[in-house]
């Protein structure tokens, strides 16, 4: 057990991110905290993150990893791969047209496949309702 000095709740040390330089091997700030601090923290300096993201986005490995995660995700969902290539193929061919997220009514819009082995049989929703639909 640990306490945060952020909140000062008492939590167990899997809630604490490992660091090699603290005297017990955790940081003194719980995982939510630490979360809550880096999310205000990105907000205020968006520019800085945004180069930093764009930088490290050319690195070589972390291509390679992206590209390696994509395959992976390809072999163990290969109906959702096909209908999502179909959906691509078929906007850019003009054979399916975005209309408006079916909620809200907003331009910006994904294609919802509620059977994947009916790949241009979908639903527009915006991305705020395509998400709220997966959580579901």
């Amino acid at each position: 057990m640990k306490t945060c000095f952020k909140c000062g709740a008492e939590k167990p040390l899997t809630e604490f991110y490992k660091h090699k330089q603290m005297s017990d091997g955790y940081l003194n700030k719980c995982k939510s905290c630490k979360k809550e601090y880096q999310k205000g923290h990105r907000l205020e300096n968006v520019e800085y993150y945004r180069s930093f993201d764009k930088q490290r986005q050319k690195n070589r490995d972390r291509q390679k990893a992206i590209q390696v995660r994509a395959l992976q995700w390809r072999k163990r969902n290969p109906d959702k791969y096909k209908a999502h290539t179909a959906v691509g193929n078929a906007v850019r061919d003009g054979r399916l047209v975005k209309g408006p997220c079916q909620v809200c009514g907003d331009q910006s819009v994904h294609a919802h496949h509620e059977d994947y082995t009916k790949p241009l049989d979908v639903v527009w929703l915006c991305p705020k309702h395509h998400s709220e639909k997966h959580s579901k």
